[in-house]
């Protein structure tokens, strides 16, 4: 069957409900930065993000990212028995590898930066795990809607948690850690009881054969997983080595004005997975991934160029003064995270495909890049060095999945758009680190020219999700729709 127009609609449709959903938990991030930088020293801040960021390193080890499993094996899975096998040998998997994680927390302990927070560093990795287990596992069961209605709850969760622990009792650092904990535990049950997931969990239905199919997906995306935490996050660690905890709570903040980049991006990027997935062997995936991959580099260099436009103003309203120097080094990290949403985007034929080696091996090269040039840098630059490899290692690997997706699946695209786009975004980079008045004047001709670069392409995406009523009435959007139709009729497939 070839991919139409509907199947424009359905991505179109769940990353509306995936948005509501996650958009209030992702924009809690941001809401959040000022209480953070108020209630926490820059020592502190980048105490409480390590603790953090080692969470996220066990999480994929101790889980063998059965949250990835639970996705693509159980969006195949058709019938209430292939569904329960799924849940319940991965829910056992995940209970089995958390077991062993508590052997290796009393070394944990021993690190200086975890004295005092090992017992609570565990309990963080379980909680993140049930909810990341039951989300995904909601996603597979296409429960959008309820997915949407949990990140709205954990919303809520997390604000009152904060404001609790954070300013009512004020607990620093623990508290920051409990709110995180508190959240995810109550959305996980929560998930559990609203989608009857114990109907899910059947003793009989634990299958070792199924465990080793799925280990076969999953496994190479641990040390995957592995690699790209290495790559965003090993230059936190040797900051804090090289220059102290405060510089890496300066670099922590500098990373969040580029996580509003992230923060739209997985609104799209979950429901983009599911819709490679679902039209894996369709008729016409290639116009579809053509069209899709176009639209999303479009929209990313436009939305990156409008962040840079407003990165110091946003910095001075936004953080604590003692963070104000984060400004420097977020317009860098705002580029290297374009090409990270750009890589994710591309691993989703890999996850598709089932090739997650491949995935491995990029990731393998992303991680390798990243740690030699933050060895060679960061000691000179400090965080200047960082963002500076952090970005060359996303954008080296994105080159090789660019070519190396293409000869999977046969789509097109501009390397000349690529080419020009990142150009322009590197400018606006570059004038950021400088002040006055004709910076932003630089900044906004560099923006209006981003703008006018790839207006045609958001626009006839417009046409192509709008309904046809609203296209009639707008000579441009009809005139694109009646090409797009004769093209999608020529081709029999999904070119735009």
């Amino acid at each position: 069957m070839a991919v139409n127009r509907q199947s424009y609609k359905k991505l179109f449709s769940n990353t509306v409900i995936f948005a509501i959903g996650s958009f209030g938990s992702k924009l809690l991030v941001l809401i959040l930065v000022p209480l953070y930088t108020a209630a926490l020293s820059p020592e502190q801040y980048g105490t409480v993000d390590l603790v953090a960021q080692t969470a996220n390193i066990l999480l994929p080890i101790f889980t063998l990212s059965a949250a990835e499993a639970a996705l693509r094996f159980g969006l195949d899975a058709k019938t209430d028995d292939q569904k329960k096998t799924v849940y319940t040998t991965l829910l056992v998997t995940v209970a089995i590898g958390l077991g062993v994680m508590a052997a290796i927390f009393p070394l944990l302990s021993r690190l200086d930066y975890l004295n005092g927070f090992a017992p609570i560093l565990y309990i963080y990795v379980w909680t993140s795990a049930l909810r990341q287990l039951n989300s995904t596992y909601v996603r597979a069961l296409e429960k959008v809607r309820l997915f949407a209605f949990d990140g709205i709850l954990t919303t809520f969760l997390m604000i009152v948690f904060n404001i609790l622990f954070l300013l009512k009792f004020k607990w620093g650092m623990t508290g920051y850690l409990l709110a995180i904990i508190l959240s995810d535990l109550c959305s996980s049950v929560f998930l559990f009881v609203s989608a009857r997931l114990w109907h899910h969990v059947s003793a009989r239905k634990f299958s070792l054969s199924a465990l080793r199919e799925m280990l076969r997906y999953c496994a190479p995306l641990v040390p995957t997983t592995l690699l790209w935490l290495i790559t965003s996050i090993s230059d936190r660690f040797i900051i804090t080595y090289f220059h102290g905890e405060a510089m890496n709570g300066i670099n922590t903040v500098a990373y969040k004005i580029p996580t509003i980049i992230t923060t739209i991006f997985t609104m799209f990027s979950q429901a983009w997975n599911m819709s490679a997935i679902q039209e894996n062997r369709s008729e016409g995936r290639e116009g579809f991934y053509t069209a899709v991959f176009s639209f999303n580099q479009s929209f990313m260099y436009v939305m990156a160029a409008g962040i840079l436009l407003i990165n110091r103003p946003l910095t001075y309203i936004w953080v604590n003064p003692a963070y104000h120097e984060a400004m420097l080094y977020s317009p860098i990290l705002t580029l290297a995270t374009v090409f990270t949403c750009f890589n994710v985007f591309l691993g989703s034929v890999y996850i598709a495909e089932k090739m997650t080696k491949r995935s491995f091996v990029t990731s393998l090269a992303a991680g390798i890049i990243n740690i030699i040039l933050n060895f060679a840098l960061i000691p000179k630059f400090g965080i200047y060095g960082a963002a500076g490899a952090t970005f060359a290692a996303y954008f080296a690997v994105f080159f090789f999945r660019l070519f190396d997706t293409d000869r999977i699946i046969g789509f097109r695209f501009s390397l000349a758009k690529i080419l020009f786009n990142t150009a322009l975004l590197g400018g606006m980079a570059v004038i950021n680190q400088f002040s006055g008045v004709w910076v932003y004047i630089a900044l906004g001709v560099l923006f209006l020219i981003a703008l006018a670069a790839n207006f045609s392409e958001l626009i006839k995406i417009a046409a192509l999700l709008l309904p046809k009523k609203i296209t009639d009435r707008i000579s441009v959007l009809n005139r694109i729709s009646k090409n797009q139709t004769e093209r999608r009729d020529e081709d029999g497939g999904a070119q735009i």
